[in-house]
């Protein structure tokens, strides 16, 4: 009988993060979910000899409908550009130039990457946390969700209504099973890149929020781990190394009172007992 690995679990990992090309897609769908509804709530005439059409209401309507559609347009956009699209190949789609593309959806790209380039704050995995993010974007489980939805259940919304409404019911997840969720390694780095932030932002550092990181790095890591087993993959040593470094970051952090203490030492000698260069440092 083979013995299961230590690392091997056969419980489902919670699923990473969307990707902000994911959120971005969302946003796209959901805009293109309320056309649709305009529209098909338009397209019966049973009402049209009512005495509650006031002149010039059909025409208003059609005029709401350009709006919507004029929004998913400015959507598609920043999609596009989410994708990597350069200008000059969106003005080529719309049919005009490179310098008119972006004259016209050059600030709608910018509004919609500020609060994710530059967020109000940080979750503890490293992933932004903005009320300007659509959806409110804490898409990870394990938060509260915030007042305005989750693009997880946005997600769910828009399969659901898309199984109701194009005839996929043999498509568990036609939406949401094609939005791009970060890796794990993706979210290593964001960890990283996160303890990296508390040590150079704040004027008091707090060594338990990053022992917490480092704690959390290190659990990516074993995540990353089992995910090779599972797929038969080689694991490099330094990934080993790394998560045993994290692990001695996070005890030492939550043994020293502060960093003028003696145990701060042991933190000192935890972080350069990791590998000089490896793919899990220093990225933003």
């Amino acid at each position: 009988m083979n013995e299961m690995s230590p690392l091997a679990d056969p419980t489902p990992e919670p699923p990473h993060p969307y990707t902000p090309a994911a959120l971005a897609r969302l946003m796209l769908s959901d805009a293109y979910r309320e056309l649709a509804e305009s529209s098909l709530n338009r397209i019966g005439t049973e009402g049209d000899s009512s005495d509650t059409i006031a002149p010039g209401d059909f025409v208003r309507e059609a005029a709401e409908l350009m709006r919507l559609a004029e929004a998913a347009q400015r959507r598609a956009v920043i999609y596009e550009r989410e994708r990597g699209a350069s200008w000059e190949e969106i003005g080529e789609a719309l049919g005009t130039t490179r310098q008119s593309a972006h004259t016209r959806f050059a600030e709608h790209v910018k509004a919609w990457r500020e609060p994710l380039d530059k967020p109000e704050r940080l979750h503890p995995d490293g992933t932004p946390d903005d009320r300007r993010i659509p959806y409110g974007a804490r898409y990870a489980p394990g938060s509260a969700a915030p007042a305005n939805g989750s693009a997880e259940k946005t997600a769910r919304l828009l399969d659901q209504w898309l199984r109701q409404h194009d005839g996929r019911a043999d498509q568990e997840h036609p939406v949401s099973a094609g939005l791009p969720r970060h890796s794990t390694i993706e979210m290593v780095l964001r960890v990283n890149s996160a303890a990296d932030r508390i040590r150079r932002d704040q004027l008091v550092p707090d060594l338990k929020a990053e022992a917490d990181l480092w704690d959390l790095s290190a659990d990516l890591q074993e995540r990353m781990l089992r995910e090779s087993e599972r797929g038969g993959d080689l694991v490099p040593d330094f990934i080993h190394q790394n998560l045993a470094a994290d692990r001695a970051r996070a005890k030492a952090l939550r043994a020293a009172p502060d960093r003028d203490s003696a145990a701060w030492d042991e933190v000192v000698k935890a972080r350069h007992s990791a590998p000089a260069a490896t793919p899990t440092e220093g990225a933003e």
